[in-house]
């Protein structure tokens, strides 16, 4: 509609492209006014879509930079001014996104924490379903663990002070049902709680060492088959040698 309008040289005067008749001043000032007005309406929409591209690169950047400091340094530790400072951010923007520093910490941890959870449930299902499956299972939840390590050291250990600190508990409470059953359906009766708090401790302990210690995935598969090989064996001479006393 409006494309159709034309500029002469004369600034008060427009013509239509077709028609060549003179217009008024009335009309052309009716024409400046819409015509400022679709630019200003084009260049703020202009601004929304750049804004809006923008939110989830600056949320992912927070996210990135916020685990990098939290694996650093320890949830306390951990300064949101310098995560803003690094992500280019004011402590107001971050407030957009998160409404604390223990918001960016949850969204970091949250997903990883659901996942290791629906993990270990099922190969610990599949495992007592099938026993020979064990070793594989073994090598599944450490492709896991290794893709997610920075994540899951820092709810192990540096998680003090926010609303996940209990998580390593968690872990060890799980790792403690699955070895009391795993001997129950062995010996046939509630092993001794003492020892499956050794083994679990043990266990767990190692798989810290192979999360911090492994330069790559492939390392940290051969660490892991390394345990199992030790684990199967240890767990058989139990059996057969203090079956009793378990």
């Amino acid at each position: 509609m409006f494309s159709t309008w034309t500029i002469t040289e004369e600034p008060c005067f427009y013509y239509k492209s077709y028609g060549g008749k003179r217009k008024s001043k009335k009309q052309t000032l009716t024409f400046k006014l819409v015509y400022a007005n679709i630019t200003v309406v084009m260049e703020n929409s202009k601004k929304i879509i750049q804004t809006e591209q923008e939110i989830p690169t600056t949320k992912q950047k927070l996210l990135k930079i916020g685990k990098d400091e939290f694996y650093r340094n320890g949830y306390l530790q951990t300064s949101l001014r310098h995560i803003c400072a690094s992500c280019g951010v004011t402590t107001g923007a971050f407030y957009f996104f998160f409404p604390s520093k223990d918001a960016l910490f949850c969204s970091i941890v949250d997903p990883v924490i659901e996942q290791w959870r629906k993990l270990s449930e099922s190969l610990a299902e599949k495992e007592f379903e099938d026993l020979s499956s064990g070793r594989e299972n073994d090598r599944v939840f450490m492709e896991f663990e290794y893709r997610h390590r920075k994540e899951l050291l820092i709810l192990l250990e540096k998680s003090a002070g926010s609303s996940r600190e209990h998580f390593k508990e968690v872990v060890l409470e799980t790792l403690t049902r699955y070895f009391t059953r795993s001997f129950f359906l062995s010996i046939g009766h509630d092993p001794n709680p003492e020892i499956i708090k050794l083994l679990v401790n043990i266990r767990f302990q190692s798989n810290i060492n192979v999360l911090k210690g492994a330069d790559d995935m492939k390392q940290a598969l051969f660490l892991n088959d390394v345990l199992a090989c030790y684990a199967d064996g240890g767990f058989q001479n139990l059996i057969n040698k203090l079956k009793d006393v378990l």
